[in-house]
């Protein structure tokens, strides 16, 4: 059995799959899962086929499973006699005039837990790191069509969707890419972003006023210093008379445009794309989409206020939209 092995200053990270893509690296079942390296078993990691240890091993081991008392057992007690006694020893099967296969089922007891050396395993290490820091787990929900998904449901992105160069895919195992430089894609920058602000808007400060995989548009709630007085009519009224009546109310505040988006699969006119996010590593990267996220959000949400020194006729922020390049 080989074992190949990434060391770093401190764990271990392991695998048994000698492929890193196609149906045998997707339907790999390992057996690590099935040995103890000084004791303990190796966890499971963020990267698919890859097991994390404490150290390099002393020894490696596996449960040797034993059995002891084996004997059938009657299934119904009710017929236990003398024919039929309730348990029969395995080595008096022969000695039995009817099939005790109708009757009986088979018993053993496991004996206790024990460990035995595995042998014929080789370590081979195939990296060395002085420093390595494990990935923060990237999570977020995204609502848009991603592969196997119905267009506008919700699905999630996480560190297996982070996108990496293609040399650093070629030269360094997969475990060590979250320390590599990466990147959401514009589409996926719109996705998370969408869900985002449909999570967590404030309806009494903003109102999302267009929500479709290619666009995505959100306008302030800006209240009248002095509310309006206006006339309406009824155009989709059933009767020409009532499409005619003239009605009355009041008009309490305006909507200003803060935010809209598409992104650069379809670049819908008129909209701007949002930007790709670029990092130096994955922790850098979820950190930088959760500043973004927060940020947008925060002014999105933020309430406006009357300016003081003009009796009411302003605010004390002006209504900007929000960035989507550079971001």
């Amino acid at each position: 059995m080989n074992i190949y092995m990434v060391k770093t200053n401190k764990e271990c990270f392991i695998t048994d799959c000698e492929v890193f893509q196609g149906h045998d690296y997707s339907y790999h079942r390992t057996k690590l899962t099935d040995l103890y390296f000084d004791k303990e078993k190796p966890k499971e990691t963020y990267c698919k086929n890859w097991y994390v240890i404490d150290k390099y091993p002393e020894k490696i081991e596996t449960e040797l499973i034993e059995y002891t008392n084996e004997r059938y057992e009657i299934d119904n007690k009710n017929l236990i006699c003398e024919k039929f006694p309730e348990i029969i020893r395995r080595e008096d099967r022969g000695k039995l005039d009817f099939d005790i296969s109708e009757f009986y089922s088979i018993k053993r007891d496991k004996r206790p837990f024990r460990l035995v050396e595995v042998e014929n395993v080789k370590i081979e290490v195939i990296m060395e790191l002085d420093s390595f820091e494990m990935p923060n787990k990237i999570e977020y929900e995204a609502t848009g069509d991603k592969e196997n998904y119905k267009s506008n449901s919700v699905y999630k992105i996480t560190n297996t969707d982070v996108k990496h160069q293609l040399l650093d895919k070629i030269i360094f195992p997969e475990l060590m890419l979250s320390s590599m430089p990466c990147k959401f894609t514009s589409k996926q920058m719109f996705d998370i972003t969408r869900q985002y602000i449909k999570e967590n808007i404030d309806l009494s400060k903003a109102k999302i006023t267009s929500d479709y995989d290619f666009c995505f548009t959100v306008k302030k709630i800006v209240p009248l210093l002095t509310p309006e007085k206006i006339t309406y009519q009824n155009v989709f009224a059933r009767t020409k008379k009532e499409r005619n009546k003239i009605h009355y109310g009041i008009k309490e505040y305006k909507e200003v445009e803060i935010f809209s988006m598409t992104h650069n699969q379809r670049n819908y006119d008129g909209y701007t794309a949002i930007d790709a996010m670029y990092a130096n590593n994955e922790n850098e990267l979820k950190e930088k989409v959760d500043t973004w996220l927060k940020g947008a959000i925060e002014i999105i949400n933020k309430p406006l206020e009357l300016c003081p020194h003009c009796n009411g006729t302003g605010y004390m922020d002006e209504i900007k939209k929000i960035k989507i390049k550079n971001i």
